[in-house]
């Protein structure tokens, strides 16, 4: 009779989880339909990309058809191409699909350790103070003197175009920024009074910065990771359309718009389909993202 008990008691408890959750997307929904329909795009490209092997029965990086075949074309060995074929016969789809897997892994990693990071930074540097808070000011200030894509390209030509360095040099540019902004909010908790009582009772600089801090820092990091998504994904494609991204044969939507620039008039589609692709991804990220901050920072609603 127990085991059974627990059993139902479980089956409610994820009933209610799950109804609270409806419920969740729902007012969401309602109070920011363009972040929802955002979200709901982000959401189907991350699986088309996940899926990309499964929804395609033709390789990335072979030609299965007539170079610049047109949509809908017939490969030689059997299948629709249905976005036709680049200039050397791979299948588009394929590879917009498979590009799309590049450019969100990038577009989450790089915010993620970038975020992280500056998270962190920005933390450490308003509690701890002093000679610690003024050299890290100064390192944020020459990160922030720099522009980003200078930066990831000095990055990139000097380490190599792997998909980690390019994670790497995207997520070097956020750091100053995010630091920033996390400071700020960190200097107003440093004040309150739970930390002024944690210090009180010999609480560790460690403990207060890990186990208090951080947490209460959440919410302004999950908006900052949100909004630097759509500029890692264009980051990206720009170092991959100047020849510093993703070292082909790997697919990117950048790279792809760099190599079908010479064929922009025997091939439209070659071009549209990437650049659509790029444009579509940022714009559903920015909804999303700003639909997101409004929700945790009710304060900067409208402001944009």
């Amino acid at each position: 009779m127990r085991s059974k008990d627990v059993s139902m008691s479980l089956k409610s408890s994820a009933g209610n989880h799950l109804s609270k959750s409806r419920k969740t997307m729902w007012e969401f929904s309602k109070r920011n339909p363009a972040g929802a329909v955002g979200g709901v795009i982000l959401l189907a490209l991350i699986i088309l990309a996940i899926f990309a092997s499964l929804l395609t029965p033709f390789a990335y990086d072979k030609s299965v058809g007539s170079r610049l075949a047109p949509a809908g074309s017939e490969a030689r060995a059997g299948g629709t191409m249905l976005f036709g074929a680049d200039h050397i016969g791979r299948d588009l789809f394929t590879r917009t699909l498979h590009g799309g897997r590049t450019s969100i892994y990038v577009g989450l990693a790089a915010p993620l350790l970038g975020v992280g990071i500056g998270l962190l930074l920005g933390i450490a540097s308003a509690y701890l103070g002093g000679v610690f808070d003024l050299i890290t000011q100064r390192v944020v200030d020459a990160l922030l003197i720099v522009p980003g894509l200078v930066l990831a390209m000095v990055i990139t030509l000097s380490f190599g175009f792997t998909l980690q360095i390019v994670i790497v040099a995207i997520s070097i540019n956020m750091i100053g920024g995010v630091s920033r902004v996390i400071r700020s909010h960190a200097l107003a908790l440093r004040e309150t009074q739970y930390v002024e009582a944690l210090r009180a009772i010999g609480a560790s600089d460690t403990r207060i910065i890990l186990k208090h801090l951080v947490p209460n820092s959440f919410a302004p990091a999950i908006v900052l990771f949100a909004v630097s998504i759509g500029g890692a994904i264009t980051t990206e494609a720009s170092l991959s359309f100047l020849g510093l991204g993703v070292a082909p044969p790997r697919p990117s939507w950048g790279g792809m718009l760099s190599t079908a620039q010479e064929f922009f008039r025997s091939g439209v589609h070659i071009v549209l389909v990437p650049g659509i692709a790029i444009g579509v991804m940022v714009l559903a990220v920015n909804l999303f993202g700003d639909a997101l901050r409004d929700v945790l920072d009710p304060r900067l609603r409208g402001r944009s």
